[in-house]
């Protein structure tokens, strides 16, 4: 009886070839799990390797399953190390076993399916040749987002292989962002020899690998850039670095150190550098919260202990109100992960129907980067219609409203909309601020109304915010959270309450940054105050990116239900007042139409004591915010908070998420405090 870790071999002529070759079953080919490599796994791969060892072998390939190649370390095994030398034999484990590819004279394989991530791809990156099946949507190493280093050698790998700014990108830039490389990317790169068409692949990837053995030799391995290439290259990536947004994580100056030293270190080098590094980190601050928050946003949104388990009604077709941009991304997300038909309506029939093909372009984008076939694009898209009759969605058993934010339209819309609906069908609002209670008074089953907040832009922010209102029913809630799963989004679920969770923080945030440039504080001072937190924007780039008007409407809400702690913002409403969509240059300096609106400046507090002041002034409002959401019960559990503001406001993972990075302030302000009573 086979285990879910355990490797299993095979032994086969590839197509034209006449000696067997070894084919490396990493996991089970039949399982959608993605395979996940702790202790056993690397003990069964370690015993597949001793086994082929006995045979004479033309090759050895290394398959995963159709679905994937695999992902990375058992975080559970990581994050239950204590000591250095638990740390470091984690390390060890990955690299003694992988680097055996290197050790014969068979040449090694590894074919590439659905994603390769963190071991899954340092394991390539030991074989002489790596194929991708073309649907392949993710191949990067995201170690250095939990705040560590690539463990089992992927740096010291990739850049042998592909050069520094390759490994830099892959490893630094493209990990702090959270994002990857298709196929066709890593191919374009240098990481990949050879992408394999989808729809041929069980025939073609033996083809491809017979075909590739006659130009082996041993030389390959020793395939590195020229020495000036590599310093060249190492020159941009350190000029990179130095102008990459700070991070409270060593691991991304730690991997910089290690791609100093990939060109001319030898693999037991390598291995004992980066086994070190990686033992060191995973035993910090950084690292243990790191973990923490990479557990935490992958945990499922739960119901407050105050509602009881209702049952989820089934979801089998939507509609969305509204053809704009924001409406367009919904309908999207419904029909691409929730296999939905979805109706666009709007008041013309010329606007629903370019919601309709935005959604269809979209789609198609899709398709164009490998994220989806031709074919599945062109069904998911038939699934696809507009509407400008408020009928069209009689039959959806969910509606969204995406219009815009006025209480007035929305609830004249939810009105028109339940009209026709099924008492049953849910009607949610993906508004970012306004009452989901108020929006539901008037209607006849407001028990069925929930807000179902999706962050912009939708295809990469992970959250939703599952708001219930007063009469919100428990079957209502519990059929949002089903659906959030369904849509692959990661959930929480919080009561009614202005701004709800992360803009909530974020205007709290903004009042103090915004507060102090009317003050006449330098906005630019103010604007770098925290950036030692390691945010991926600044305040005002942020601003930027989600646009002044919106902001200020947000402001202006949570004013109106806390004056005594958000404030009327004065530059703010001159730049919106006076059409401005952005205030920051290319350089992060203020435009100079930003820059004419702003009020007299206070020269009485300038440079480091201000920024401080600002800082200082941050931390202590959201300190404030999180125990008054806390008290109020806007969610049930600190966790909430923090999973939100992780997935919904990238908050910084090697912080371990706001609220504990808060009580260790508090915890630290208390000590010194104490420390100079004494």
């Amino acid at each position: 009886m086979t285990t879910e870790s355990e490797v299993h071999v095979e032994y086969a002529v590839l197509p034209g070839r006449a000696r067997e070759s070894a084919l490396v079953h990493v996991g089970d080919p039949a399982s959608r799990k993605p395979v996940i490599w702790g202790s056993e796994r690397l003990a069964s791969l370690t015993a597949a390797f001793d086994d082929i060892e006995a045979h004479e072998v033309e090759a050895v390939v290394l398959l995963g399953s159709a679905h994937s190649f695999g992902a990375g370390a058992d975080l559970t095994a990581l994050a239950a190390a204590r000591t250095a030398d638990d740390a470091a034999e984690l390390g060890a484990e990955g690299w003694s076993t992988f680097r055996r590819l290197t050790e014969w004279d068979a040449p090694s394989f590894a074919l590439i399916t659905g994603f390769a991530l963190g071991g899954a791809l340092e394991l390539a990156l030991f074989a002489d040749y790596r194929l991708a099946r073309s649907d392949t949507r993710a191949i990067g190493l995201p170690e250095v987002r939990l705040g560590l280093v690539p463990g089992w050698g992927g740096i010291h790998r990739l850049a042998r292989l592909a050069g520094p700014r390759v490994a830099y990108d892959v490893a630094v830039r493209d990990s702090r962002r959270g994002t990857s490389l298709s196929a066709d990317d890593a191919a374009r790169l240098g990481i990949i020899d050879q992408v394999v068409p989808a729809a041929d692949w069980n025939e073609q990837w033996p083809a491809a690998v017979a075909a590739l053995l006659p130009s082996f030799t041993p030389q390959r391995r020793q395939r590195r850039p020229s020495d000036e290439e590599y310093a060249a290259q190492l020159e941009t990536v350190h000029s990179d670095f130095a102008r990459s947004r700070p991070t409270v994580s060593a691991a991304p100056a730690c991997a910089v150190e290690l791609l100093d030293a990939a060109q001319t270190e030898t693999l037991d080098e390598a291995q004992a550098a980066t086994t070190a590094v990686f033992a060191e980190l995973l035993l910090s601050d950084a690292g243990a919260a790191s973990l923490y928050a990479y557990q935490l946003s992958r945990s499922p949104g739960r119901l407050p202990a105050d509602l009881a388990v209702g049952s989820a009604q089934p979801v089998e077709r939507a509609a969305v109100i509204g053809a704009g941009l924001m409406a367009s991304q919904l309908a999207t997300l419904l029909v691409r992960f929730g296999g939905l038909p979805v109706v666009l309506t709007d008041l013309d029939q010329a606007r629903a129907d370019r919601g309709a093909e935005l959604v269809r372009s979209q789609l198609a984008t899709a398709a164009e980067k490998g994220q989806l076939s031709e074919t599945e694009a062109a069904r998911l898209s038939a699934l696809v219609s507009a509407s400008a009759e408020p009928g069209a969605i009689a039959g959806a058993d969910f509606v969204i409203e995406a219009i815009f934010e006025n209480m007035a339209a929305k609830k004249q819309a939810l009105a028109e909309a339940e009209k026709h609906l099924a008492p049953h069908a849910l009607l949610a609002t993906n508004t970012s601020s306004l009452s989901i209670s108020e929006m539901a008074d008037d209607l006849q089953h407001p028990e069925r109304v929930i807000g179902f907040h999706i962050f912009n832009p939708v295809e990469s922010v992970p959250l939703v915010e599952i708001i219930h209102g007063r009469q919100t029913d428990e079957a209502t809630v519990a059929t949002a959270l089903e659906l959030a799963a369904k849509l692959k989004r990661q959930a929480i679920v919080a009561a009614d309450s202005p701004g709800f969770v992360v803009n909530r923080l974020l205007t709290r945030l903004y009042d103090v940054v915004m507060t102090t440039i009317d003050a006449g504080g330098d906005p630019l001072v103010v604007d770098h105050s925290i950036d030692d937190l390691g945010l991926p924007m600044s305040p005002l780039r942020l601003l930027d990116f989600v646009g002044p008007a919106i902001q200020l409407h947000v402001s202006e809400t949570m004013h109106d239900a806390f004056p005594d702690r958000f404030s009327r913002l004065e530059w703010l409403t001159r730049v919106v007042d006076g059409g401005l969509r952005t205030v920051l240059q290319r350089d992060q300096t203020l435009t100079a139409e930003a820059a004419a609106l702003l009020p007299a400046p206070d020269e009485s507090t300038t440079g480091a004591e201000l920024a401080a002041s600002v800082r200082t002034g941050i931390l202590d409002a959201l300190t404030d915010e999180v125990d008054r959401m806390l008290a109020e019960g806007v969610v049930e559990r600190a966790e909430d908070i923090d999973k939100a503001m992780i997935l919904g406001a990238n908050f910084p993972w090697a912080l371990g998420g706001l609220t504990p990075y808060l009580r260790s302030r508090t915890e630290n302000t208390r000590k010194n405090s104490e420390g100079e009573t004494r």
